[in-house]
Parts: structure tokens; C-alpha cells; sequence
């Protein structure tokens, strides 16, 4: 099984007129890239502003209609912990899609955020202290998924959720936080670090920070994805490549960065 993991889009945002158009030709491209894959995971931040402006919206389903003119691989549903909505039978019929929302989408809690709003339109599944599995060709893949909170919540959150790997999966957690010494900013300093995340899962992936790097979590691979756009002039992100990870599972997981 062939994975696709992306992350922090940031459609709409800019540094000034001569950027405008740098997010969404560089989301468009790495979804492209991963048309190739059976799976789509989507690590949050697929948008800069919590209320993207019209021309954003119209950029963003235009993107995101391209999963849904590739073909199904053989991929099935298996199960999932939400209720899902007829309409996500759009994703899971062609090539699966599944996100968590990042910081930049968070609303209040009796608001939709706009990536359950792309949910709405079938072009994917959303997960929130959720899990789905998904199987082909007799290997199952979970991915509990945790959408972005505040920092001082996440631990708690976590730790209240307490997911557990699922017995004859291939288990992902999926987060958007802060996880020291992965810190996307000072001024809002994370209550999960490495060591405190939860056992037994075969990789966890976290959105938020933009730039890509690969740890270890006691021994499971940690995958921090990295943003597919330049939004701060930051040594450590201006130095970094942008890009996406493709994950094979064989005998063994192999993860490669995708420029």
C-alpha cells in the first residue's frame, strides 16, 4: 500500500502580490505528486485563514477535485468511529482523502471549520479524536486522527482521548501540535514532547511545523511533514525544502521525502 502524506497548504496566503499564487500552485502540485497513492493523509493547515476569502474556496475545490477524478485502487472502508455523510462515499470511492484541521482553521465549538466544510462537499473525510481503517488487498490501515487544539489543551486532550493501536493494522496517529523539541513558536510553548505520546502505534505524524524531519518515538518512526509553502523568512524554513512523504508498506515501512 502506497501513502500519501501532505500538510500545511496554507492556501491564500501570501508575503505581497508576487506570492499570491505560490500556495496554491505548490498544493497543486504535491497533490499531482500523489495521485500515484492509494491513501491521501492531509496533516492540517490545508488553509491560512479559519474564513478563506471566495477566490481561495474557488482555488482550494478546484485542487481538491483531482483525488476525486483518480481511480480507487482497491481501497475499502472497514470502519470508522464518526458517522460518516453519504456524500463521503465521493472520497472513499475514488482516492481517499483524510485530514485533520491545523491551528489556522480552529473555530468555536457550534462552528464548522472550513476543512469539515471540503467534508461536506465529499472531498474528505475529517477526523477529530476519530479513527477510520481502511484495507486493501488484506492490509488494514488505522488512522486516529486529533485535530488541532490549543497547546495548553493538547496533552490533556490526548491523554483523555487515549487512543489505542487496533490488532491487525497498520496504526497511524495524526496530529497538528507542537511536540518538543518540535515547536512551532515559543510563544506558545507544547505540553507534548516525545516521550509523553501515546505507545505502539507503527508511525506518528504531525502537521503544524514546516519544516520536515524525521525522529524516533520511543521506536516508532516520527514524521514531522513539513509545509508545501514559505509563510515565515525564518532561517531554519528558508533553508528548508518543501515538499510531501510517501509512505510504501512491504515488509517493512519506508518513508521518502518528495521535493
Amino acid at each position: 500500500m502506497k501513502i500519501a502524506i501532505l500538510s500545511d497548504f496554507h492556501l491564500g496566503f501570501s508575503f505581497g502580490p508576487e506570492t499570491e499564487r505560490d500556495s496554491f500552485e505548490n498544493a497543486e502540485e504535491a497533490l499531482e505528486k500523489a495521485l500515484d497513492s492509494d491513501l491521501i493523509i492531509i496533516a492540517g493547515d490545508i488553509f491560512d485563514s479559519r474564513s478563506p476569502k471566495t477566490q481561495t474556496w474557488a482555488e482550494a475545490l478546484k485542487i481538491f477535485s483531482k483525488p476525486l477524478l483518480a481511480e480507487n485502487t482497491g481501497i475499502k472502508l472497514v470502519s470508522c468511529t464518526k458517522q460518516l455523510k453519504e456524500i463521503s462515499k465521493k472520497t472513499l470511492n475514488h482516492l481517499p482523502v483524510i485530514a485533520v484541521h491545523g491551528n489556522h482553521e480552529r473555530r468555536s465549538k457550534d462552528e464548522i471549520t472550513a476543512v469539515e466544510a471540503l467534508e461536506n462537499a465529499g472531498m474528505l473525510i475529517h477526523l477529530h479524536l476519530q479513527t477510520i481503517v481502511l484495507e486493501k488487498d488484506g492490509v488494514k490501515i488505522a488512522i486516529h486522527g486529533m485535530s488541532s487544539v490549543p497547546e495548553r489543551y493538547a496533552k490533556d486532550v490526548l491523554d483523555a482521548w487515549n487512543p489505542k493501536p487496533l490488532e491487525g493494522c497498520f496504526n497511524i496517529l495524526l496530529l497538528h501540535q507542537s511536540v518538543d523539541p518540535y515547536v512551532y513558536s515559543p510563544l506558545e510553548p507544547p505540553t507534548l514532547n516525545l516521550s509523553s505520546l501515546p505507545h505502539g502505534f507503527d508511525l506518528i505524524v504531525d502537521g503544524h511545523v514546516h519544516t520536515h524531519a524525521l525522529d524516533k518515538c520511543n521506536s516508532t518512526p516520527f514524521c514531522v511533514v513539513g509545509s508545501t509553502v514559505l509563510t515565515q523568512l525564518q532561517k531554519n524554513e528558508t533553508e528548508s525544502k518543501k515538499g510531501f512523504v510517501k509512505v510504501e508498506l512491504k515488509d517493512k515501512v519506508k518513508l521518502e521525502f518528495v521535493p
